[in-house]
């Protein structure tokens, strides 16, 4: 007898079933279930790279709401086997780098994004980044030690237990500028560790994007408008408003690649910045707006009135803005 598919992935037949029912009950915040779920999902498809970058989002999202330092050394683990089985996935390098940072390990961060950069000289997003970790790396410069000298131990040198919020850092398989290579499992021998600063205050980016959230309400009586979707850093949806049953995972993935390869391509050939796109569908036409920190997708009818929406899209970026 042929088991009916449930929610906590038993008897999923495709990774997506898996992908879709995580991404579910992350946002109605199971992030216990939903990781269980990513569990069964890459026990069942072990090489799709998908799975394993959505358990690293759901366990950052669970440490901004637990701070917990482990939770994030899974995600990393989580990040490395991603990268190993798709060297050129953008979004796990781009969370690692992020990591990296929270847990001061710059260098680490250093190495991930100037292996992105290697294959996108011109994102913005690993550009920011990579300023980042070199502005805190250009503060520490090493010391030069007298020939001969002897140094004294002192408290930071000295063999003590780790606290609670040390993680040593696994990472992807990427050798970096200063020469510091990986292992042959995939483990960075790592000359820092990954210091956790769990009182670190979150709250500048989580007001943005509630700022951006809540300006939504502006479209909602414009004509023709079959949905909203307003899409973090990261290419996850923050928010929706769905008016037309619209697949939530399809569209914030289409948005999220094409804004990506606009913005690179306006940089490289110096012809200005992104700022807009629109894209003509079977369904409607999703209109791609630049929200600073985050990405607008409006999806509308193919023969709604353009110029009001243009003008409803002004009206929003002043009031974000302000």
């Amino acid at each position: 007898m042929k088991k009916t598919p449930g929610s906590d992935g038993e008897g999923f037949g495709t990774a997506e079933e898996y992908l879709n029912a995580a991404k579910s009950m992350r946002n109605m915040g199971e992030y216990d279930l939903a990781l269980n779920v990513c569990d069964k999902g890459t026990a069942k498809f072990p090489n799709n790279s998908n799975v394993y970058i959505l358990k690293a989002q759901i366990l950052i999202t669970k440490f901004k709401k637990v701070q917990k330092a482990d939770i994030l050394k899974m995600a990393l683990v989580c990040l490395e086997k991603a990268i190993k089985l798709n060297p050129r996935s953008y979004l796990a390098k781009i969370l690692a780098s992020q990591i990296f940072l929270k847990g001061r390990a710059y260098k680490r961060a250093r190495a991930v994004l100037l292996d992105v950069l290697k294959n996108l000289p011109d994102d913005e997003k690993a550009k920011v980044l990579l300023a980042e970790a070199e502005k805190h790396i250009e503060k520490k410069p090493k010391e030069e030690k007298p020939k001969g000298a002897v140094a004294k131990p002192t408290a930071s040198s000295t063999s003590v237990e780790s606290s609670k919020d040390d993680v040593i850092v696994l990472a992807a398989d990427i050798s970096d500028a200063d020469g510091v290579k990986t292992g042959e499992g995939g483990q960075w021998e790592l000359d820092e560790k990954l210091v956790i600063d769990t009182a670190e205050d979150t709250a500048d980016d989580e007001a943005r994007m509630e700022v951006f959230a809540d300006k939504l309400t502006m479209f909602s009586r414009l004509e023709g408008m079959q949905g909203l979707f307003i899409i973090d850093a990261t290419g996850q949806p923050y928010k929706v408003i769905n008016k037309k049953k619209l697949d939530e995972n399809a569209i914030p993935s289409l948005v999220f690649n094409l804004f990506k390869a606009s913005v690179a391509g306006a940089s490289r050939t110096n012809f200005g910045s992104f700022q807009r796109g629109i894209l003509i569908a079977p369904f409607g036409t999703i209109i791609i707006v630049n929200v600073f920190y985050a990405t607008l997708a409006l999806v509308v009818d193919n023969d709604a009135n353009l110029q009001a929406i243009e003008a409803r899209i002004q009206r929003y970026l002043e009031e974000v803005a302000g």
